[in-house]
């Protein structure tokens, strides 16, 4: 079975504070008597589902093009956050069964608004900068979040130069709220952008 966790990207969605806006315009249509359709897109590269590449926060880190397939396909855990946690914290993490080496998706109390809300939320759940030294210490590869950006928002930038500097692949704004938490295979290949900070993906589970 598969399940499409990605988000639909879509004219005016949400997107994270200056951030470019999603603007989805057909700019030639078959009933205003073109012979095709064909559609303009405008948005930022960390728009919708995506994932960022290291070169997001560090000048010499490799773009999503160069990414590892090995990395973004392959097992992964899907950790519940109880709706009564505002992070993932080290502490919390050292209740899971943190696999080395493995990766790791966080479902959230993010995941009910995510899809249906326009507006961006600030007290979105994310991961603390020390939950992202804990997971660099496990020798974790990739960590998958259900809101915007795995940092919060107004806290600097700590939690991205943690796992990107560790080569550590994040993926944001997942869709996850009929995923029930276990193990799956996970498939995610973002867009091949030359030497890009990061780039929208489809990401599938497979159970």
């Amino acid at each position: 079975m598969y399940i499409d966790v990605s988000l639909m990207v879509e004219d005016g969605m949400v997107h994270y504070p200056k951030d470019p806006e999603v603007i989805i315009k057909q700019f030639s249509s078959i009933k205003n008597g073109d012979a095709a359709n064909n559609t303009h897109l405008s948005f930022g590269t960390h728009t919708g589902t995506h994932i960022d590449a290291p070169r997001h926060f560090y000048e010499d880190g490799i773009g999503i093009d160069k990414i590892k397939l090995e990395t973004l396909t392959g097992e992964c855990s899907v950790i519940e956050v109880p709706e009564k946690y505002e992070a993932i914290t080290e502490d919390f993490l050292k209740m899971q069964n943190i696999n080395n080496g493995g990766r790791i998706l966080f479902k959230t109390k993010n995941s009910k608004i995510i899809s249906r809300d326009k507006s961006f939320h600030e007290d979105y759940v994310y991961v603390a900068s020390d939950a992202a030294k804990y997971m660099v210490e496990k020798g974790i590869i990739l960590v998958g979040v259900d809101y915007l950006s795995v940092e919060g928002y107004g806290k600097g930038h700590e939690t991205h130069r943690t796992l990107l500097g560790a080569g550590v692949v994040i993926i944001e704004s997942l869709y996850l709220e009929q995923v029930e938490p276990g193990n799956y295979k996970l498939i995610a290949f973002p867009i091949k952008i030359k030497d890009s900070d990061g780039a929208p993906a489809r990401v599938i589970l497979e159970k």
